[in-house]
């Protein structure tokens, strides 16, 4: 029987046909010619999967998956490459925004266009870095005008969605520590920005365990 999984789109092959396809010509298993032990069909399963038929068959098919010849791969290839490049853009980028907000410097300017000295932190720090890395000045270079739409994490946006994601992480870790704590104080105060807008603060101070 084959079974397709509509979230990956990918067959899947199970015992009776893998035997039928990989093994040998010459051994067939009941579980290909036809089974008839409908009052024990796991106890004749099991005792299938762990012939040396079904391993032999079991080893031809992960040879052949694995094989450099696979028709997808190609795709396979190209999927781990853009892994991977991204991975290390993430990496440079989170690294910058972790410096900044470690310091409580501002991250984003007035403009948020490249080779401008009043683009902030963010993207100076980022044209800094690339003039010692190839890798980040090449990324710069080719996503730079990219528009909207084109991943490239280099808009004000991204800033945002890292300091919301880091927040989230140190809030959870703060609260998960208060909890362990013993003796904890709360001290809350509010003060308006240059806005008028008024600003609440939270103060937490706890014992922690260790």
């Amino acid at each position: 029987m084959v079974s397709t999984s509509k979230d990956s789109g990918c067959f899947t092959l199970h015992p009776p046909e893998l035997c039928r396809i990989f093994s040998d010509a010459n051994c067939h298993s009941c579980f290909e010619t036809g089974f008839s032990d409908w009052k024990h069909p796991s106890e004749r399963m099991k005792e299938h999967e762990n012939s040396e038929h079904h391993r032999k068959a079991m080893l031809t098919y992960i040879a052949l998956a694995t094989a450099s010849g696979r028709i997808d791969r190609e795709l396979q290839k190209q999927f781990e490459s853009e892994c991977a490049y991204w991975t290390e853009v993430l990496r440079r980028f989170v690294s910058v925004v972790k410096f900044l907000a470690e310091r409580g410097l501002a991250l984003r300017g007035s403009s948020d266009i490249f080779g401008r000295t009043d683009n902030g932190n963010y993207l100076g720090i980022l044209e800094l870095i690339s003039e010692f890395d190839p890798f980040l000045k090449s990324h710069i270079e080719k996503y730079v005008n990219a528009g909207a739409g084109t991943p490239s994490y280099l808009s004000s946006k991204t800033c945002e969605e890292f300091i919301q994601l880091m927040g989230d992480h140190v809030l959870s870790e703060i609260v998960s520590e208060v909890k362990m704590a013993k003796y904890f104080s709360i001290s809350v105060d509010s003060t308006p920005d240059v806005a008028h807008v008024d600003q609440l603060t939270f103060v937490l101070r706890y014992v922690s365990p260790e």
